[in-house]
């Protein structure tokens, strides 16, 4: 009776901890899936969508348009070249809010691409500063060339 009890107790104890480590990690984790620089690929602007021929357009006259959510939860939206400054937060790893001086807009990430709820309008955007996957894959080519 005594032998039971004690493996109860140490199944309760390890499933606790099992618990404990899955929240624990999955904290950076979902912060990390946000942070960094975002493009955007098409908005609907006003009913109307746009794709990224008039993203390209805006881009050969030197308008800006991207997204970057910092580390610390600083936010920068630049739309047509205005800087809009304000704050992030990630609810999970894929749903987070946009804070502005006069409001918040939704963002959801699915499929590698974050879209915005702004207004009226809704911004879908890709991810553009892959620098860890972009250095781990120079590292992987680099080591297949230098091996053959």
């Amino acid at each position: 009776m005594g032998m039971k009890k004690g493996i109860v107790a140490l199944l309760a104890c390890m499933f606790a901890l099992s618990l404990a480590l899955v929240g624990c990690s999955g904290g950076g984790d979902v912060k990390a899936a946000w942070v960094g620089t975002w493009d955007p690929i098409e908005w609907t602007e006003e009913g109307q969508l746009r794709n990224s021929d008039d993203l390209q357009m805006l881009k050969d006259l030197g308008l800006t348009f991207s997204l970057e959510l910092n580390d610390d939860g600083t936010a920068k939206l630049m739309i047509v070249g205005e800087a809009v400054n304000g704050e992030w937060e990630a609810k999970s790893a894929t749903e987070g809010t946009f804070k502005l001086e006069d409001g918040s807009a939704d963002m959801k990430i699915a499929d590698g691409k974050l879209t915005m709820q702004l207004a009226n309008d809704t911004i879908v955007f890709e991810k553009t500063d892959a620098a860890s996957s972009g250095a781990a894959s120079a590292a992987a080519s680099s080591a297949s060339s230098s091996g053959a």
